[in-house]
C-alpha cells in the first residue's frame, strides 16, 4: 500500500510539472492583498502597553501603498489644477443659440447675440458706460457699413493706391540693373512708366464713368418700377392672420398702463398739522372777506400810479388817474361832458348803480326766503358753503351811495327779520379757541343748529389736537368735561318737546366723545367716572325712586366709549354694580319707571353680548314686567320678588281686559324717546312695553345658554309666560311669545352635567439613573462636568484634525514643489539641447566661411 501510495504521489508531481512547463510562471502570483501582504511593505505598530479587551485596528500599515495612493490622488486633483493654472486655452461656446444650425438661425437670435455682446463690453470697461457717442463698428457679411455705404464702387482708394504703386518687374530692371532693354538709361524709363500712369488712370476714370451712367439709369428705371408697385396692396403678398385670444389678451397686457407710485400714508400727526393748517387758511380767507380787505388791496392795486407818456391820450386815460386828483371834465363814451372826481363819474353812472342797488335789495329778499328752507351742512361742502355766504354778507353791505338810494329795502328788512336771529353756517368761524369754562362752552354753541354744532366740536378738536402742541392735552380734557357737562343740562331736565332733539344731539356728540377718549384714555375715563360717581351720589339719597335721564345716558356713553367685555374695568364694573341696584331697588309707578327699567336691561344685555355674563336683577326685572301684564282677580296673588309689589294698584299696570277686540289692530311700534318723560300709561305703551320685554327675553336666553344653571333662570320666567292671556293682544305678540315660549323650554328641559371628580391620571414608575462606573485608564485626568468634559473631548478632536490638515497642506506643498522642479529641470535641459544646437549649426556656418576665406586667399596667390 505504501509503495502504491509513493507511486501515485510522484507520477501527481510529474504530470503536474509536464502541464506547467509552457504555461506563464507569473500566472499564479498571488497579488499582495490584505491577507497575503508582501513582509517588506509591512509596517508594525509597536504599543507601549497592551490593554485587554480593545481591539486595535492600526497594529499594521502599508506605508508604501498608502503613499503611492496620495500621490495618485494628488497627481489626479493638485497636479491638474497646477497644469491648468494661468492657462486661457480652453474655449467655451457660450454664444445664444449654439446649437441651433445655420438653417436653423434667424434675425432673432443673431440679434440677441449682438445685444449680449454689446452688454458685455458695457460692463467690462468702466468708461463706455457714459459714452455717448456711438463707436461701435457695425458690419454685415464680414465688412463694416462704412465700406459698403456706396453701392456704386467696390473698390477702395486703398485698392487703387496700390494698383499705382511700382510694380516688381519695373523695380528689377530699375534699381538691380535687369531687364532686355539695355540701351535705355534710367531717365527715359521714369517718363515712359509716368505716360503709362497717366494712361491707365484715365482708362480708370473713364471706366468710373460709365458705371457712374449705368448705375443713373438704373435708378430711373427702378423708380418708375415702383410707382407701378406701389399700386398693389401688401395684403396681396401676404395676408396676416386673423389674432386669436391669446394674442388679444397679450397685446393688453403689454400695452395697459402700470401703477404709479402714490405717496405715502400719513401719520395722525401730519394729518392734524394738515387739517390745522387748512382750517387756519380757510379762517383768514373768511376775515379778508369779511373786512373787504381783498376788494381793498385789489383797489389800491389798481390806484396805483402808472407811467404814461404826455401823448398816450386814449379813451382810457382818464380811468387810470390818481386819488389826489381834481375833478375832471371829459368827454364819455356817448360823446357828453361829466365830471370825473376821485376815479368815479357822475351822470350816466349813477343811474348805473341805482339800478344796481335796486337789483341788489330784490336780490336780498330772495336769499332771506331761501335761508329758510337751507339744508345741513355737508363737510365735503365746507369753502363752497362759506363763499356762498360771503357773496351774500358782501350784497348785504351796502355802499353809501347805496344808502341813499335803498331806503325803503332797508326798512322791508327791519320789518321781516326777527329780533333773535339764528347763526348760519356761514357765521362759523374755521379757527376755534378752547372756552375756559362751561358758560363761554354752552354760550359758543347756543346760536347755532345741531348740525353746526357738529361743526365747532370738530373743529374745536382740531384747532386743539394733543400732539400739535405740548399743553393743548389739557385743552382737549376741558372739551371733553364741558361736553358731559352740556349732555347733563340738556337730558336733567327733558320734557316732550326737547327730548328727542337731544338724543339728536347725543348722537351727534358720540363720535367726538369716542375721539376725544382715546387722545388721553386714563384722563377722560377718570373724568367720566367721576360724573357717574357723582349721580350715584345723589341716586343713594333716594334709591327707591328712578335717577333722571342724564344719569341713562351716562351709563349709555359707558357703553359706546369702554371696553365692556373686560372681566374688571374701573368704569364699566362700578357701572354694571350701578344698574344692578337701580332694577332691585326703585319701585314701578309709572310710564317713565318701567320705560327707564327697559333702558337698564337693554344696556345690561348690551354690556354682556361679548362676555356672556349676566345680571340677576335684569332677569327679575323681565319677570316682573311679564307679571304687570297679567289681570289679576283682588283675590289671586302670586309670587314676586322686589320691587314688584305682590298686590296693590301697582301690579297690573300693563294689563288689558281679556277678550277684547280693540288691541287687536294696533300696529307694532319700537319704544321712543317720549316714553322716558311721560308719566301716563297708554294702551299703546302697554302693547310697546310687552312685547319689547319679549324680545329682551330672547335675547337674554341667547346670552346665557351658555352659562352652568342657565335653566333655573328660564323655569320662572316660563312659569310666568302661562299665566299671560293672548286672547286680546295682537298676532305680532303672539309671534313673539312663541319664540320666547320655545327659547325658555329649550333653555329650561337643558339637562345639568353631574360633578365628576377629574380623572388620576396613571402614577408613573420611578425611573432610577444608571449606575454607570468609570474605567480606569491609567490616565489621571481632573474631575469635570459632563459639558466640561464633553467640551474637552472636543478640543481634543479639533488639535488632532488640525494636525492632519498641517501635515496634508505640508506634503501638498512638498508635492507642488517637485512639480516646480521637474519643470524647472525639463525646460533646462530642453535650453541645454536648444544651445547644443546652436553651437553645432554656428560651428559648421563658420567652418564654412573659413574655406571660403581660404579658397579666396589661394586665387589671390
Amino acid at each position: 500500500m505504501v509503495k502504491k501510495n509513493k507511486k501515485s504521489l510522484s507520477d501527481a508531481v510529474y504530470a503536474k510539472k509536464s502541464l506547467n512547463k509552457n504555461d506563464n510562471p507569473f500566472a499564479t502570483a498571488r497579488a499582495a492583498t490584505a491577507k497575503h501582504l508582501n513582509p517588506f511593505e509591512v509596517h508594525i505598530n509597536k504599543e507601549k502597553f497592551q490593554i485587554l479587551g480593545r481591539v486595535c485596528k492600526h497594529d499594521k500599515g502599508l506605508p508604501g501603498i498608502s503613499r503611492a495612493k496620495a500621490a495618485k490622488k494628488r497627481k489626479e486633483t493638485l497636479g491638474q489644477e497646477f497644469m491648468e493654472k494661468h492657462k486661457t486655452n480652453h474655449f467655451k461656446d457660450r454664444r445664444i443659440g449654439k446649437h441651433l444650425s445655420e438653417a436653423q438661425l434667424n434675425e432673432e437670435i443673431i440679434n440677441a447675440r449682438f445685444t449680449a455682446d454689446r452688454m458685455e463690453k458695457i460692463k467690462q470697461s468702466k468708461h463706455s458706460r457714459f459714452n455717448l457717442n456711438d463707436d461701435e463698428i457695425l458690419t454685415h457679411r464680414g465688412q463694416t457699413l462704412a465700406d459698403i455705404e456706396q453701392f456704386r464702387d467696390d473698390r477702395s482708394e486703398e485698392d487703387d493706391e496700390e494698383n499705382e504703386r511700382l510694380d516688381a518687374e519695373f523695380t528689377e530692371a530699375a534699381h538691380f540693373g535687369g531687364g532686355s532693354e539695355t540701351g535705355k538709361d534710367r531717365k527715359t524709363a521714369i517718363d515712359e512708366m509716368i505716360v503709362e500712369q497717366k494712361k491707365r488712370k484715365m482708362e480708370i476714370a473713364k471706366e468710373k464713368d460709365e458705371i457712374f451712367n449705368m448705375t443713373e439709369k438704373l435708378d430711373a428705371n427702378y423708380k418708375s418700377l415702383v410707382s407701378l408697385m406701389s399700386k398693389t396692396s401688401k395684403s396681396e403678398f401676404k395676408e396676416k392672420p386673423t389674432p386669436d385670444d391669446y394674442d388679444k389678451l397679450m397685446r393688453e397686457m403689454i400695452f395697459e398702463p402700470r401703477g404709479v407710485v402714490s405717496d405715502r400714508l400719513q401719520s395722525e400727526l401730519e394729518l392734524a398739522k394738515q387739517e390745522k393748517e387748512r382750517l387756519e387758511r380757510l379762517e383768514q380767507e373768511r376775515l379778508k372777506r369779511m373786512k373787504a380787505d381783498g376788494e381793498e388791496e385789489n383797489e389800491t392795486s389798481l390806484k396805483k400810479p402808472k407811467h404814461r407818456s404826455a401823448d398816450d391820450l386814449d379813451d382810457g386815460y382818464f380811468a387810470n388817474g390818481d386819488e389826489d386828483e381834481a375833478s375832471i371834465l371829459a368827454y364819455n363814451l356817448k360823446g357828453g361832458l361829466e365830471t370825473k372826481m376821485n376815479g368815479e363819474t357822475n351822470g350816466y353812472l349813477e343811474k348805473q348803480n341805482q339800478s344796481k342797488n335796486q337789483e341788489e335789495c330784490d336780490s336780498d329778499e330772495d336769499e332771506e326766503d331761501g335761508e329758510e328752507a337751507a339744508s345741513e351742512y355737508d363737510e365735503n361742502d365746507d369753502d363752497l358753503s362759506d363763499l356762498k355766504a360771503s357773496e351774500s354778507e358782501d350784497e348785504e353791505e351796502t355802499t353809501p351811495s347805496q344808502k341813499d338810494n335803498g331806503v325803503d329795502c332797508i326798512n322791508r328788512e327791519a320789518l321781516t327779520k326777527p329780533q333773535s336771529v339764528q347763526k348760519t353756517t356761514a357765521d362759523l368761524p374755521y379757527l376755534i379757541e378752547m372756552p375756559s369754562n362751561f358758560e363761554e362752552f354752552n354760550n359758543l354753541l347756543l346760536p347755532y343748529k345741531l348740525s353746526d354744532q357738529n361743526i365747532i366740536i370738530e373743529r374745536l378738536i382740531k384747532c386743539n389736537h394733543p400732539e400739535l402742541e405740548i399743553g393743548k392735552g389739557e385743552a382737549v380734557a376741558k372739551l371733553f368735561s364741558h361736553i358731559l357737562k352740556l349732555l347733563n343740562e340738556k337730558f336733567v331736565d327733558a320734557n316732550l318737546e326737547d327730548v328727542r332733539q337731544n338724543f339728536q344731539l347725543l348722537s351727534i356728540m358720540v363720535p367726538h366723545l369716542y375721539e376725544i377718549m382715546y387722545l388721553n384714555p386714563e384722563r377722560m375715563s377718570q373724568t367720566l367716572l367721576g360724573m357717574i360717581k357723582g349721580k350715584y351720589t345723589e341716586y343713594k339719597k333716594n334709591p327707591k325712586q328712578y335717577p333722571s335721564l342724564e344719569v341713562l345716558i351716562f351709563l349709555k356713553l359707558v357703553s359706546n366709549l369702554c371696553s365692556t367685555s373686560d372681566f374688571r374695568h374701573p368704569v364699566v364694573t362700578p357701572c354694571y354694580i350701578f344698574i344692578q341696584h337701580i332694577l332691585s331697588k326703585a319701585r314701578i309707578r309709572s310710564r317713565q319707571d318701567i320705560a327707564m327699567g327697559l333702558f337698564l336691561v337693554t344696556l345690561s344685555l348690551e354690556y354682556a353680548q361679548l362676555s356672556k355674563r349676566f345680571l340677576p336683577a335684569a332677569f327679575n326685572y323681565l319677570l316682573g314686567v311679564i307679571y304687570l301684564s297679567i289681570p289679576k282677580r283682588p283675590v289671586e296673588t302670586l309670587k314676586i320678588l322686589p320691587p314688584f309689589q305682590s298686590h296693590g294698584i301697582f301690579n297690573r299696570l300693563l294689563a288689558i281686559p281679556e277678550e277684547s277686540d280693540v288691541f287687536k289692530n294696533i300696529p307694532e311700534q319700537l319704544m321712543t324717546s317720549e316714553d322716558l318723560v311721560t308719566q301716563t300709561i297708554n294702551d299703546d305703551f302697554k302693547l310697546r312695553a310687552l312685547n319689547h320685554c319679549l324680545k329682551l327675553i330672547q335675547n337674554a336666553v341667547e346670552t346665557v345658554k351658555e352659562n352652568v344653571g342657565a335653566n333655573y333662570l328660564a323655569m320662572p320666567l316660563l312659569e310666568m309666560l302661562e299665566r299671560l292671556p293672548l286672547s286680546s293682544y295682537p298676532d305680532y305678540i303672539k309671534t313673539n311669545y312663541e319664540k320666547t315660549k320655545i327659547g325658555l323650554e329649550t333653555l329650561a328641559n337643558k339637562s345639568l352635567k353631574k360633578l365628576v371628580p377629574p380623572e388620576k391620571k396613571p402614577k408613573a414608575l420611578r425611573l432610577l439613573e444608571p449606575r454607570i462606573e468609570q474605567i480606569y485608564d491609567d490616565k489621571r485626568r481632573p474631575k469635570l462636568s459632563k459639558h466640561k468634559e464633553e467640551r474637552v473631548k472636543l478640543l481634543h478632536k479639533v488639535k488632532r484634525e488640525t494636525k492632519s490638515a498641517v501635515r496634508e497642506l505640508r506634503r501638498d506643498t512638498q508635492f507642488l514643489q517637485k512639480m516646480r522642479l521637474q519643470q524647472q529641470l525639463q525646460s533646462d535641459a530642453e535650453r541645454r539641447e536648444k544651445v547644443k544646437r546652436i553651437f553645432a549649426e554656428a560651428s559648421l556656418q563658420q567652418g564654412e566661411l573659413n574655406a571660403l576665406d581660404r579658397a579666396k586667399k589661394k586665387k589671390k596667390f
